[in-house]
């Protein structure tokens, strides 16, 4: 059978192209909990909702010990309203671990989501249900790039975690169709530092693969900051592993020092923060689905990037 030019989809224009619907934005009251599935209710019809949940997986977290149980290895299901505050406890990077994201609006009206994992359509899609905002372009900084081909989606159900930056093109905006985020959009940033003592796993080499469209060779930092399009910039994405371990740190250190990054935190409609605890300690294949790094040194992290 002949398949004519004009019958072929992407992915994210056909089994995973999931439009969203236009309604009323509800803002959750402070230390309000929503489970995610009723925010794919919300946003998408009814068989879309049931589509997107068959579709899109989530990973578990770690699976440490505790007294015979593993209580961060639950997938990360419930968003929770938290007070606005600068500066975090260790208990919030404990209920994040737990599997809880955690939403702090300012009175200025800054949205930041604190994940343990990259689960950014998540975020996306919890953020329009409750203001109806969805985002104009994401700088986006991490170890691993989460960016995919079409012939993984076609052969696998995808992890979000690993794959949203593809998966974006997928969100239709209401109305007019548009993906909610084209791979352009997304301000791309990585570094790797040499390997050292004391960091664990190893490095396959495949996780800053980029889209065509994105020049490969200028994905430093100071390049992506030259940028023009980071004046429209409005959802920032920051993966800890980007700065951890210490080793990382002094890689990647000078983007937080930087007048132009402190201006495009400053600015940001909303900003996410992902632990990525399994990545603390380096490497993309580790050898236990563990817990690496300490909760503390997660702690001063989150605080020193949200000050």
């Amino acid at each position: 059978m002949l398949i004519r030019y004009s019958d072929w989809k992407n992915p994210t224009d056909g089994a995973y192209a999931f439009p969203l619907r236009t309604a009323p934005p509800r803002l959750p009251a402070v230390g309000e909990r929503t489970e995610v599935s009723e925010v794919e209710a919300a946003v998408f019809s009814a068989e879309d909702a049931a589509r997107f949940a068959q579709r899109i997986d989530r990973w578990t977290g770690p699976e440490d010990l505790f007294d015979g149980a593993q209580p961060y290895a639950t997938v990360q299901r419930w968003f929770e309203e938290r007070p606005w505050s600068r500066r975090l406890g260790i208990d919030s990077v404990e209920a994040v671990l737990r599997g809880t994201v955690l939403v702090l609006r300012s009175p200025q009206g800054q949205t930041d989501f604190l994940m343990r994992d990259h689960h950014t359509l998540d975020a996306v899609l919890y953020q329009y249900a409750a203001t109806g905002q969805l985002p104009r372009r994401m700088f986006h900084a991490d170890r691993h790039s989460d960016w995919c081909t079409d012939s993984f989606l076609e052969a696998r159900r995808p992890p979000q975690a690993a794959t949203w930056w593809r998966l974006l093109e997928g969100l239709k905006r209401p109305v007019s169709g548009a993906p909610v985020l084209r791979e352009a959009d997304v301000l791309f940033t990585t570094a790797l530092a040499q390997r050292r003592h004391g960091m664990v796993g190893r490095e396959i080499g495949a996780s800053t693969r980029v889209p065509g469209c994105v020049d490969s060779t200028q994905l430093g930092w100071e390049q992506v900051l030259d940028r023009p399009e980071l004046e429209d910039t409005d959802w920032v994405s920051l993966d800890l592993d980007y700065f951890q371990p210490a080793a990382q740190l002094r890689l990647t250190g000078g983007l937080i020092r930087d007048a132009r990054f402190a201006s495009l935190m400053a600015r940001a409609t909303v900003r996410l923060f992902v632990l990525s605890p399994q990545f603390g300690r380096g490497g993309d294949k580790i050898p236990e689905w563990t817990l690496q790094g300490t909760r503390s040194a997660s702690l001063r992290l989150l605080n020193l990037l949200r000050r």
